[in-house]
């Protein structure tokens, strides 16, 4: 058990490591918050969907349009049901309308699915199949935050196609037609080399954009033992059961168990900050479960990984 524990330790300190680092970056000024905007749009425009393409050409997971349908299906309803059981729940304790119910829903439901998982599932198993896998569960899990997601932010059915239309979605749906048509062995070399290089870089830019973005908010948020204590309830131990639940229960093959396993682990996500502030919710309600469960997640995540794969058996 203790060895365990430790391994998951050595797996995850070099991404708390990285977002700290990005934490000091922005803390003394290294990087001015000026450049935020171009490299958010580097990231999600270019290197992190050549990360994702780089992955998904010639998986095979990636080339079973039954298996793709699978993944994201499974992603896009893990995420719809965390929200559901949040939205329901919170009224009863204390978060009613007007109170932040929303906002909290939004905070509080959506794990961090991509920046912190794509590191953390590297580390533990260092599997290209599992990456495809986990990109294809996070297509299902971008189209439910892009529209259940948002309708609850702004309280009505509303939906607008566009939102889907981002980098990693696109270079997702990209790689899987690439697969299908079997076009993945007519990508030259030479181009094959230069998305492998862009895409190498998304993942540490990513994590010290993270802690950039923790070390610009922080300073905005009056920290409440109720919103803590409850984001930490729902986001950290609530969750985590339901999706290990899930991953137990569905018929499906190891690597799935083992994507879900991850996610299962993961803290609120950051980005529900972003979303929050554009759809004029109560961004520092949801960047106060984003700040508390990132943190304590360092503590938790060995134990929802080491519980969850006895529990799993892989």
């Amino acid at each position: 058990m203790i060895d365990h524990v430790i391994a998951v330790l050595v797996a995850i300190i070099p991404v708390f490591l990285v977002v700290f680092i990005g934490l000091c970056l922005r803390r003394f000024k290294v990087v001015g918050n000026g450049v935020d905007r171009g490299l958010t749009s580097l990231l999600l425009n270019v290197l992190m969907p050549c990360f994702i393409f780089y992955n998904i050409v010639g998986s095979e997971v990636a080339s079973d349009l039954g298996k793709v349908l699978q993944m994201a299906a499974i992603g896009g309803g893990v995420v719809v049901l965390s929200l559901a059981i949040v939205y329901l729940l919170a009224p009863s304790l204390g978060l009613s309308r007007g109170e932040g119910r929303r906002s909290f829903t939004v905070g509080a439901g959506i794990q961090n699915y991509g920046f912190m998982a794509v590191p953390l599932l590297i580390s533990l198993f260092d599997d290209k199949e599992l990456l495809a896998t986990l990109f294809l569960h996070n297509l299902g899990v971008e189209l439910a935050v892009y529209s259940v997601g948002i309708m609850i932010l702004v309280g009505k059915l509303s939906l607008n196609p566009k939102y889907f239309l981002n980098g990693p979605v696109v270079a997702v749906i990209v790689g899987i037609l690439i697969n299908l048509t079997g076009l993945a062995d007519s990508i030259p070399s030479p181009i094959g080399a230069t998305i492998h290089n862009l895409g190498v870089t998304a993942i540490p830019l990513s994590l010290i954009m993270v802690g950039m973005a923790i070390a610009e908010i922080l300073p905005e948020i009056r920290f409440s033992f109720k919103i803590s204590s409850l984001g930490i309830l729902f986001r950290l131990l609530l969750l985590p059961s339901v999706m290990l639940g899930v991953a137990y229960i569905l018929p499906v093959d190891p690597a799935v168990k083992r994507v879900l396993l991850i996610q299962a682990a993961m803290p609120a996500a950051l980005f529900s900050i972003v979303l929050a502030r554009h759809y004029g919710a109560k961004p520092a309600m949801v960047a106060e479960v984003a700040i508390v469960t990132n943190v304590l997640s360092f503590l938790t995540m060995p134990v929802v990984v080491v519980v969850g794969s006895k529990l799993l058996g892989i």
